[in-house]
């Protein structure tokens, strides 16, 4: 417009400046289009609130049904929902006063005579003001950084980090974590620092960037999608929070009836118990079995019993969830085996020798061993051995009633019953001379010829009883033996023990083939204390 050897008029000065200052004005000017086009989005997003505020209520609505049918179950899940609402309302209602206080700044709208309550986005006069919005997000009384939008910053990163932490899921009642909805979470209300798109190296905070040079219609749809974001989020939530009160669920097609005895066998005075349930089963969809590290093949567990006692079970059942996972069920049990028996008694037979250890053998049809205890009476020793017990009476003549007991599986005990055994002294030994015949050892008890040679070879007298089934053991004490000399005289040796003293052994070597000879006065001592003189035994030399 000019050049250095022609300088400017002041009209040409003038009319530059205008110029200047008409293409700032439209540079500052948005298009109407522009802004009907964000009052139509604006519309459009309250619409979309309404109808989202419809749909929470009804889930709310269910959700209540839901809970009331199933307190335990789905109450805990139905609170969480009321705090979710709470908090969605809490921001829902932040949003809107700050919607309000732009259309008041922007419009001049005095609160004594508009009530908040009449203030309406689609009225907003001021569309196009580029500084308001920002001025309320920043100041308050003219103080930088006490505007209401830090307010709001700080609770739409609160809420967000609520929302996403629910679902996170919980780990106790099965409750997957929603990754994606945690992801849409995070997206949505992003308040955190982003570069600035003219100048990357800089950052923007989300006040800058959401309202700096935002005319108010633009300010006040951004401020409405976040406040459709906070109904979708809660809407998204509550539907997260009633899946989550069937996490643990499976869908079922067959439902029996069945009884499981804690007992299959019990005694009289005992109590039968069971559990009466409905097993509900998917038949298209076999859980894994596995028992004792054995995967089975089909639900009947079967095994061989070839021992006796009590066995465990334990294993884990894996059934498959709706969505893809595998949820493992630990059991454990136990059976017992026992011999098959018949209890045969003799009821006059029932006898107890005093002074010994009698053994005892004590059955109760289906209750192991060691679930089995037993007391007696007159009795001055009680032991278990083995898997029986061993019992020593004490004063002849007097009754011992031997009691039995069971500890059932409740830990409890009963008592199963009791018998009486008569108790007597032990029957009398009889003396015999050891000795070894052929090398295998062998017992002389007289009334028949004996070897010399196995004669001198014995060492002594010993004492037993000839009831077998008695298990005594007697030691000799001493013993007498009578022998004729050739003048028929009689001759007495006396022993102090058990062997043959040398004045003993010397007189059966001078016995000839046909000599008999007497051993009497066995004196023997059992296991009961008492010492008893033995029959005499003759002895006849082959």
């Amino acid at each position: 417009m000019s050049a250095t050897n022609c300088p400017e008029t002041p009209r040409q000065k003038m009319i530059s400046m205008m110029y200047l200052v008409y293409t700032a004005l439209l540079a500052l000017n948005v298009s109407t289009d522009v802004l009907n086009g964000f009052s139509v989005v604006q519309k459009s997003l309250r619409q979309s609130i309404v109808s989202t505020e419809g749909i929470n209520n009804s889930l709310m609505v269910e959700f209540e049904n839901r809970k009331n049918d199933n307190p335990v179950k789905v109450g805990p899940q139905y609170n969480k929902a009321l705090a979710v609402r709470a908090k969605s309302d809490a921001l829902y209602n932040q949003i809107e006063q700050m919607k309000i206080a732009i259309i008041r700044e922007c419009d001049g709208l005095d609160p004594a005579v508009v009530p908040d309550d009449s203030v309406k986005a689609e009225k907003l006069e001021a569309r196009d003001n580029l500084d308001k919005s920002y001025q309320i997000a920043v100041y308050k009384d003219g103080i930088e950084g006490a505007g209401i939008g830090f307010a709001l910053r700080d609770s739409i990163a609160s809420f967000a980090n609520y929302m996403a932490t629910i679902a996170e899921g919980d780990t106790a009642m099965k409750v997957p974590r929603d990754t994606a909805l945690i992801a849409t979470i995070k997206h949505n209300f992003d308040t955190s620092d982003q570069p600035n798109p003219q100048e990357p190296t800089e950052m923007q905070n989300w006040i800058v960037r959401t309202f700096e040079h935002m005319p108010a219609i633009a300010a006040m749809t951004l401020l409405t999608q976040y406040q459709q974001s906070v109904r979708n989020t809660e809407a998204d939530i509550i539907r997260y929070l009633q899946s989550a009160t069937d996490a643990g669920d499976f869908r079922v097609n067959k439902i029996t009836a069945e009884v499981i005895p804690v007992s299959s066998y019990v005694t009289r005075g005992g109590q039968y118990q069971a559990k009466i349930i409905l097993a509900a089963v998917d038949s298209t969809k076999r859980p894994k079995i596995t028992v004792n590290g054995q995967v089975m093949e089909e639900e009947l567990y079967t095994v061989q019993c070839n021992s006796v006692g009590s066995f465990d079970i334990a294993g884990t059942i894996e059934l498959p969830r709706a969505d893809g996972s595998i949820t493992p069920y630990q059991f454990s049990s136990s059976y017992i085996v026992g011999e098959p028996t018949a209890i045969i008694s003799a009821d006059k037979m029932n006898v107890l020798y005093a002074g010994i250890e009698n053994p005892i053998s004590v059955s109760v049809p289906g209750v192991p061993t060691q679930n089995i205890s037993i007391s007696a009476t007159n009795i001055t020793s009680l032991t278990k051995k083995g898997n029986g017990w061993v019992i020593r009476p004490a004063k002849v003549g007097v009754e011992c009633k031997i009691s039995v007991s069971v500890k059932k599986e409740d830990g409890k005990t009963q008592a199963i019953g009791g018998k009486p055994f008569r108790v007597k002294q032990l029957p009398p030994p009889v003396g015999f001379i050891a000795y070894k015949e052929n090398g295998n050892p062998a017992k002389y008890k007289g009334q028949k010829p004996f070897a010399k040679s196995n004669l001198m070879a014995a060492t002594g007298v010993q004492a037993e009883l000839d009831d077998a089934d008695i298990e005594a053991k007697y030691v000799v004490l001493g013993f007498q033996m009578k022998v004729v000399d050739t003048m028929g005289n009689w001759k007495y040796e006396n022993a102090s023990s058990s062997s043959f003293t040398d004045k003993q052994k010397d007189l059966i070597r001078k016995m000839g083939k046909g000599k008999t000879f007497y051993i009497s006065q066995i004196r023997a001592k059992g296991p009961d204390g008492v010492e008893r003189i033995l029959p005499p035994l003759e002895v006849l030399i082959n």
